[in-house]
């Protein structure tokens, strides 16, 4: 897709973080944020890595801030929004966004093995533990309740949970 198609904003740096943007649109992004606010407002000066409690904000895109929950989870503090001086981040007051888990089929209960770190993990009670299904159990999402910290990413053994945008579920 080209540049001019894209909308992005004609500044130079506005069209460098939109090419950098297009190598990488799988980011997530902070909570009260959207990918068009970084890449329009933020200025990659880092101050909201920099405060955020949980260190789950590394410098991504142009040095922009992503979320990596293989490092954590989100407690929707809003130190990054707080921390930033620039137009990036909205109210704090409203929902932080609309990421939910989502369960492969490379979990560990899919193979037989007994395990049940997301459910430990996960303090919205998100994630369901049904003994009843199948030799071992079987997890499932309730995207109801989940809020899409990431808490049950960085516990599982065999990486088989991804936070996105959607519905939460089990694959």
């Amino acid at each position: 897709m080209s540049y001019a198609a894209r909308g992005a904003n004609q500044s130079r740096r506005g069209f460098a973080l939109s090419m950098a943007g297009m190598q990488h649109e799988a980011c997530l992004r902070p909570p009260w944020t959207t990918e068009n606010r970084v890449r329009e407002n933020c200025t990659s000066c880092g101050d909201c890595i920099r405060d955020c409690p949980e260190s789950i904000l590394v410098s991504g895109p142009a040095g922009t801030p992503v979320v990596d929950f293989s490092l954590g989870a989100c407690t929707f503090c809003s130190s990054c929004a707080e921390a930033c001086g620039e137009d990036v981040f909205r109210n704090v007051d409203t929902s932080p966004w609309s990421l939910k888990a989502n369960i492969g089929q490379s979990c560990l209960l899919n193979a037989g093995i007994s395990c049940q770190s997301c459910t430990d993990a996960c303090d919205d009670m998100a994630i369901r533990f049904d003994m009843r299904a199948g030799p071992v159990g079987k997890v499932q999402v309730l995207s109801e309740n989940c809020t899409g910290c990431g808490a049950c990413v960085s516990v599982c053994p065999a990486k088989a949970i991804q936070i996105h945008t959607g519905e939460a579920g089990t694959s």
